[in-house]
C-alpha cells in the first residue's frame, strides 16, 4: 500500500508539474496588434490569414483566420500569438464569397494586402513578407488595388 500511495504522489506532482508549465506558455503570447488602412468600402468582409510557417503560407492554409468587419479608412484588429516568424494576409471580400476574386493572370479584382509588402511589383514567399514576434507587435497593412 505504501508503493501505491508514493506512485499516486509522483504521478500527481508530475501533473501538477505539467499543468504549471503549459500555464507559463500561455502566459508568453505576445499582442499583435494589425492596422489595415487603405480601405475603400463598407460593404462585404475582410479576411484576415495568420501564416506560421513558409509551407502553410504556399498551400494557403492558415494557422489563424479572421474575418472583420470592414469601415472606410482603417480599423485595427488585435490577436496574441507566440514567439515566432508570421505573414499575414488580407483580402477585402466585397462580395461575401469567401474568394479572392481574380482575373487575367491570377491579378486580384479585390483589394489585398500583405505583410511587409510596399504595393509595388508581384508579392514574393513567405521569407519576403514574414515579420517577427517576440514582444508585443504591430503590423500596418495598407490595402492595395491592382
Amino acid at each position: 500500500m505504501n508503493i501505491l500511495k508514493k506512485s499516486i504522489l509522483t504521478v500527481l506532482i508530475q501533473l501538477v508539474c505539467a499543468l504549471s508549465l503549459m500555464a507559463e506558455d500561455v502566459s508568453k503570447q505576445n499582442k499583435v496588434t494589425v492596422n489595415i488602412s487603405k480601405i475603400q468600402s463598407s460593404e462585404g468582409q475582410i479576411i484576415l490569414c495568420i501564416y506560421n510557417s513558409s509551407d502553410n503560407y504556399d498551400k494557403r492554409k492558415a494557422f489563424q483566420e479572421f474575418k472583420l468587419k470592414p469601415e472606410i479608412d482603417s480599423i485595427s484588429f488585435e490577436t496574441h500569438l507566440s514567439d515566432g516568424e508570421y505573414l499575414i494576409m488580407l483580402c477585402h471580400d466585397i462580395n461575401m464569397n469567401g474568394n479572392l476574386d481574380t482575373g487575367f493572370m491570377d491579378i486580384p479584382k479585390e483589394p489585398v494586402g500583405l505583410s511587409n509588402y510596399n504595393g509595388k511589383g508581384i508579392p514574393g514567399k513567405f521569407k519576403k513578407h514574414k515579420f517577427t514576434v517576440t514582444e508585443d507587435t504591430t503590423v500596418n497593412i495598407p490595402l492595395k488595388t491592382f
